[in-house]
Order: C-alpha cells, then structure tokens, then sequence
C-alpha cells in the first residue's frame, strides 16, 4: 500500500529502535508511501481506480499537475453545457485560473533560485505544492457544484444517466487522490465513499466501476490496519471483476485485486500465504503477457510492468523471510524481462532503478557492501536520468539507503550526510507533513543516539511518530516501532514515569494490532518489566516478565530462545527478591544486586536493536 507493508531488502527489519540505525523503506509505506509519485517500494498495480475511463486502469498520478487537471476538467463541465446558469461558474474558473498562474509562477522562481544554490532547501517550494494541490481541490469541489447544477437542469444537450453520475463520482475520485497526497485518509476514504454509493445507484452492485472503488477503500482501510474491512473489500472486488470476465481469471483486474488481498496477508505477517496469493496474480499477468506477444501487439510496456512489479514484491517477500537467494533469482528474472522487452520501445529506466535498488539490498543484508554501494550508485544515476532532475522522491529513497552502508560501516558524518539530503528532497517534493520522510528521520535519531545526543535522539523519534500518527493513526504497526524506540530513550534518560506511560501505550496498540497472544505483545511487557526493574520494583516487574512468558510458551515452545530468557529473568527476580527480603529482616541494606542484569540488559539490547 502506499506507505507499504512490505520492508526493503536493504536492511535486517523495520524497527524503528535506537541501539542500532533502520536504513529500512517499509514497502508503500507503504505503501508506496504517500505523495504524487511512483514509490521505489511499490508495484504500479496498487495504485488508486480512477475513473470511468477504464475499467482496468488506475489511478496513475505520475505527474505533478494536478492543478491542471482540475482546472481543465472545471472548463470542460462548463463548455459542454449550454445551460445559461453556468456564468457564475465561469468567472470563478478564471478567478481560480489567475490564482493557478500566481501559484506557477512563484514555483518557477523558487526553481531558478534553487538551481543557483543545489545547496537549499527551497522551503518555499514545499509550500508552493501544498497551496497546489489545495486549490485543486477547490476547482474540484466548484466542478462538483457545476456537475449538480447540471443535473437539476437538464437539457438536451446534457449527459444522460448513468453517464452524468459516473462523471460525478469520477470527480470524487480525483478528489480522493488528492487528499491522499495532503495525508487526509478521512476525506480520501469519504470521497471513495461516495464515488462507491453513485455508482451502485447508477449501474448496479456488479459493475466494474463499483469494484474499482472498492479496491480503492479497501487500501485506505488496510493502511489504516483494519484488515479484515479491507479483505472484504477486495474480495468482493475480486468477485466483479470475475463475473464481467465469465469467471475467467486471466484478467489484470482479477490480478489486481489478488494482488492486494496478497498485500494485506503480507502486512499482517501471513508471508506464505501471501506468496500463494502473488504467485496467482504473476501467473496471470505472465500469461496476458504472452497473449499480447502472440498478437504482436505493439505497446504491452503496462503488461510488462505488471509482470516486472510482481516478480519484484515477491522477491521482497522472500527477502522478509531471510530467504536472500530466491529473492535475488526473482529480481534477477524482472531485470531478463526488462532487458528483452527494452527492445519493443524505449528502455523502462524508473523500473529497472527500483529493482537495482532491492538487488543492492540483497548485498546489504549478505554483508556485500561495495557490491551494495555500486549497485545503489547505478539505481541513482538511472533514476536522475528517468525523472529529470536529483530532486525526486526515488532519488531521496537511494541516498537514504546509501546513508545506511556508511552508517552500518560506522561511517556517521557520512550517514548524516545523505539522510539529510533524503530529508530534503522528501520535504521539498513531498511536502513538511508527509509520512515517507519518517524512517530516515529515525535514522537521523539513531546517530543522535549512538553519540549520546539523547535530547537530539528523542527530537527525531518524536518527529517521526507524529508524521505515522497523523497519516495512519495510532493503533497502526508502523506507529509502536517508533513509540517504542521514545519510550527506550526516555528510560535512557531516567525519565521512567513518562517511559512507562509510553510503553503502556504502546503494548495497548500491539495488542489492539496483533491480538492478546503474539510475540510482539510479549516484547512489550518485557518493556514495562524493565522500567519496574529499574525502578526497584521487582514484584512488579516480575509479573510483567511472567505475561511474557506465557505469551512466548503458548506461540514459540518452552525451549525457544526467548522463553528460556523471560524465564531465567523471572528466577533472577525472585532470587532478588528473597535476598531482599533477608536484608530486610536482618536489617542490611536494600540494594538491589545486578547478578540478572546480563539477561535484562540482553532483552534491553534486543528491544533496541534494528
């Protein structure tokens, strides 16, 4: 999804924990993360259904004009219609058209300023496109008003049902599209909402248009980690776009919508039966692949992205699962079919720089780190060339991952360096407020974290989970990583009322995620038994260690690693205890030895590490 569920190959995991630096671009975010572009993390095939344009395409924004669309949409409602009561829409079309040109021209200047200096950080262009895409919205929101007025006014000249409503709804769409790119989920999935309601009115429940905004819903739901809402969604998608095509799969609607039930498989952490699921959508885009061939048809390049988009997530998926071999044999095959289908049109150079990209991750996490770099090198200058400019987001998800091989070397000022300069191109083509900035953020704070600048650590961390809250909510996987990592700092800190509270917070949004009984749960209370412990509360913290370890016999077995740890740690405590209530009686001092600091400080290091 846009801010994603899958993690990049660059690194061992996604935790966003303070011992250790997270060079990790979680997949598009996430999701694709938010913003206007094609992510480096994410296959084109979950992008947002568009309109009534076509039935199987998407909602593709790679370009940043979406000031112009709205404006050229707004002037075609009017001049299709030679209803007389449109002038008031006319003189607010060229009132928004003015303030379009100011708004262009501003940007133009603060380019040419920018190129003088490669150094800045043009502020004022991140404002500038923020004050874009809302008067987009405005124009769109007068076209709605142009498209109802009409409506009520019919003449013979206007569009008939359904086809005036599915230009309306059309029109919601876009407008969702856009507050997806403002990181306004709420508006996004109300727009969808709505786009979803006219069109079931307009041309039944089992229409193509209806499955395309149920897909859209379904992700902005999946994001939100409603998951099974977003099952639901897709799946009924699915049986649409089935029943259009007479039950026959080999559809790249159908592959679409498996491919995002195999999305939100892969974020709730079921990888196997999420390959299952992606293995079923690359199935059928290889063979629509072959048909078109057969055909000799002469633009297949979206067909192939299709084959190309899959092979690579399904590669990434295998890297999630430590499986580095296969990952790479299947981002090596997307790179063959790049290779032989540069020969039928200009070569896809954005494709094949995100697949170097996650082949540079797969020499990250063997520890091939010159291979790494040389790789990541050849992904930037392809992707430079691709989009025209240094200043793009793809760029920025590159120099962050090549901060993270000096970071893992220990290279810091380095580091520092490019995930500074991601930050700023994220910022300045992202805007201030969007979420795909976050990880490197954290990254930032690691540094701070490693040189003892603990004030200056928290500062980044704290950044970085209001940027998650604020586009994803607080009950969201990608949020306790980040919230956790704050907590651990503050504990660093000797703040434990506040590291408590934190950590509190933080168990009730893995339990609200991931159920009473998993894993991540148990880690939690580990975190609260450790604040108790140093607080000298070994009751207390004892009984956060003995959730712990019933959590971890029930889902990982008496002799998994960490269930013999929360053990030995809980023996630990009692005998601590006991010598403290011998103390006690015997009126000595209350000290509380450290004979189990070796297991606690090992669970603090496991807490905090990458």
């Amino acid at each position: 999804f846009r801010n994603g569920e899958l993690i990049d190959v660059g690194v061992e995991n996604k935790n966003t924990n303070v011992s250790d630096q997270d060079t990790t671009l979680s997949e598009g975010n996430r999701k694709r993360r938010r913003g206007d572009t094609n992510k480096l993390d994410q296959p084109e095939l979950f992008k947002r259904s568009s309109s009534t344009a076509s039935t199987d395409s998407t909602w593709r924004a790679t370009s940043n004009d979406e000031l112009s669309e709205a404006l050229d949409l707004y002037r075609a409602i009017i001049e299709s219609s030679s209803w007389q009561g449109l002038e008031q829409h006319e003189e607010k079309l060229n009132s928004f058209a003015l303030r379009a040109d100011i708004i262009h021209h501003n940007k133009k200047r603060v380019r040419l300023e920018f190129r003088k200096d490669t150094h800045a950080k043009a502020p004022e262009e991140e404002n500038t496109r923020e004050e874009e895409l809302e008067l987009a919205l405005e124009v769109y929101k007068q076209a709605l008003d142009a498209q109802e007025d009409i409506r009520a006014h019919p003449l013979q000249d206007s569009d008939a049902e359904p086809a005036a409503s599915a230009k309306l709804a059309s029109t919601l769409i876009r407008m969702g599209s856009l507050y997806y790119k403002l990181n306004d989920v709420d508006e996004e999935l109300q727009m969808y909402k709505e786009a979803n309601a006219i069109y079931r009115l307009a041309y039944g429940q089992d229409h193509p248009y209806v499955a395309g905004t149920r897909k859209n819903i379904g992700m902005v739901l999946a994001e939100r980690g409603e998951y099974e809402a977003s099952m639901n969604q897709f799946e009924k998608a699915k049986s649409i776009y089935l029943a259009v095509n007479d039950g026959n799969e080999e559809s790249r609607d159908v592959a679409s919508a498996i491919s995002c039930m195999a999305n939100v498989k892969n974020r709730m952490g079921e990888l196997d039966g999420a390959l299952v699921e992606y293995m079923k959508a690359l199935d059928i885009y290889k063979s629509i692949v072959a048909k078109m061939q057969e055909n000799d048809e002469e633009d297949i390049s979206d067909a192939v992205r299709d084959v190309t988009s899959t092979l690579k997530i399904v590669g990434m998926v295998h890297a999630k699962k430590g499986d580095l071999d296969t990952a790479m044999s299947f981002f090596s095959e997307a790179m063959d079919v790049l290779r032989n289908s540069a020969s039928k049109g200009s070569r896809d150079k954005e494709g094949t720089s995100s697949i170097l990209t996650r082949i540079a991750g797969i020499h990250y996490k063997k520890g091939e780190y010159d291979k790494a770099m040389s790789t990541y090198s050849e992904a930037y200058d392809l992707a430079t060339e691709a989009n025209g400019t240094a200043n793009h987001p793809d760029i920025a998800g590159i120099l962050h991952y090549i901060g993270g091989i000096n970071h893992k070397q220990g290279r810091l000022s380095e580091a520092m360096s490019y995930y500074q300069e991601a930050v700023r191109i994220y910022q300045a083509t992202l805007g201030q407020g969007n979420p795909a900035v976050a990880t490197t953020l954290v990254c930032i704070g690691s540094i701070h974290y490693k040189q003892r600048q603990l004030d200056r650590s928290i500062m980044f961390y704290r950044e970085a989970f209001r940027l998650n809250r604020d586009a994803y909510g607080l009950h969201h996987p990608d949020v306790a990583p980040t919230l956790k990592s704050i907590g651990m700092i503050l504990a660093k800190k000797g703040e434990f009322t506040e590291a408590y509270d934190v950590f509190r917070d933080v168990l009730s949004i893995k339990c609200t995620v991931f159920g009473t009984c998993h894993p991540e749960v148990a880690n939690a209370y580990k975190s609260l038994g450790n604040v108790h412990y140093k607080r000298g509360e070994l009751a207390d913290a004892e009984r956060e260690y003995r959730h712990a370890l019933s959590i971890y016999r029930r889902t990982k077995g008496e002799n998994h690693k960490e269930t013999v740890a929360a053990r030995t740690t809980i023996e630990h405590l009692r005998q601590h205890m006991r010598e403290r209530g011998r103390r006690r009686s015997s009126g000595t001092s209350t000290r509380i030895e450290t004979r189990h600091s070796d297991n606690t400080s090992r669970v603090d290091d496991e807490e905090r590490s990458c």
